[in-house]
């Protein structure tokens, strides 16, 4: 009698955000994800963690379970779609990576990436999807099988994801002051930091002294004659430790993405320990967001197809130690050749028929 009590029940909880308030517009969203955009694509660490990032995930490709029929059918049709699908997998991934949401057209014969800040979430009361619209120049409306809506980050009863961009903002933001600070420095513009003092002269030798100054070049040599004085102002990097302040940006970047300074590039103080520790967390990351994305490209794949009963499966990223470990283990065990594992690992023929 319970379960038949839970059949006829409709959820009794209502959404936080009172959807139902915004109607067939959708509920906006509360960041400006253009301007996440930007920050994103104006900083070389975010650039650097996103793309590190998009290659973990989808570099080893994928393969598809299920059903005898309906597993041949997608393999099929991957095969035969297999550029455009990878292009298509890479654009998805580093746009869930960036808005930490991404919504994925299923309406034609092909899957397809839809800009997320021109998207927003129809839900009922109770925070049920019942559509989508897309504003640009007109609006478009969805059917929620229309789009399947992956969110990186779900929080509660929230429409939206919570970018890490987001999170990042402030720090963002002072380092590009800082990397300005440092290239007016670097240029002298606008940053005293010698004061020459004439302490004898007129007005003539004053000026012409202004304008020679005027006209040089950091590094430029002066001969000066006359009595005069040079004194220091300040240091300003030294002054405002700004090449400390930069590393701990870079450091707050990387923690936030969840990418080791190996696979940035940066090695300086980072033992053999402490390097596999690191890139142990990045493989379990990275598996996390593989299984996200598989199940979102299974379901994309399911409606453009027409037909259930297989899923698409992202290969297993692994890193560089633990794939050379594994094909050491196939070769001991007779399951490929030695120039087998070396291709595979993209590395040349050793040549002379070694096997």
């Amino acid at each position: 009698m319970a379960f038949f009590r839970k059949l006829f029940k409709g959820p009794r909880a209502y959404a936080s955000t009172m959807p139902s308030f915004y109607g067939r517009w959708g509920e906006p969203k509360p960041l400006d994800q253009l301007r996440l955009l930007e920050l994103a694509e104006g900083d070389a660490e975010v650039r650097a963690c996103l793309d590190a990032t998009v290659d973990a995930v989808t570099a080893n490709g994928w393969y598809v379970t299920g059903l005898d029929e309906a597993k041949n059918a997608a393999e099929l049709w991957l095969r035969e779609h297999e550029d455009e699908f990878f292009l298509f997998l890479r654009n998805l991934v580093l746009t869930t990576l960036v808005f930490d949401e991404s919504y994925i057209e299923c309406t034609g014969g092909f899957p397809r990436v839809i800009a997320p800040w021109t998207m927003q979430v129809v839900r009922d009361e109770h925070g049920f999807v019942t559509g989508y619209v897309q504003q640009t120049r007109h609006s478009v409306r969805f059917e929620p099988e229309d789009i399947v809506h992956i969110v990186l980050h779900p929080l509660a009863d929230r429409a939206y994801g919570s970018p890490k961009i987001a999170t990042l903002a402030r720090t963002l933001l002072a380092k590009r002051e800082a990397e300005l600070f440092l290239y007016q420095v670097f240029m002298r513009k606008g940053v005293l930091s010698k004061a020459i003092v004439l302490k004898q002269g007129d007005e003539s030798t004053f000026n012409r002294l202004r304008n020679i100054l005027e006209e040089t070049r950091p590094g430029d040599n002066l001969l000066l004659m006359g009595e005069i004085d040079v004194k220091t102002l300040s240091q300003p990097v030294e002054d405002l430790k700004i090449i400390e302040l930069l590393s701990e940006f870079r450091q707050r970047i990387l923690a936030v993405f969840r990418v080791p300074p190996i696979v940035y590039g940066v090695v300086e103080g980072v033992n053999l320990e402490t390097s596999r520790n690191q890139m142990t967390t990045f493989a379990q990351y990275v598996r996390s967001l593989q299984k996200v994305f598989s199940a979102g490209v299974s379901r994309a794949l399911r409606r453009v197809l027409g037909f259930d009963g297989f899923s698409v499966r992202l290969v297993e990223w692994m890193n560089p130690e633990q794939e050379t470990g594994l094909h050491v283990e196939r070769v001991r065990a007779g399951i490929e050749t030695v120039e087998e594992a070396r291709r595979a690992m993209g590395l040349p023929p050793l040549g002379g028929g070694v096997h």
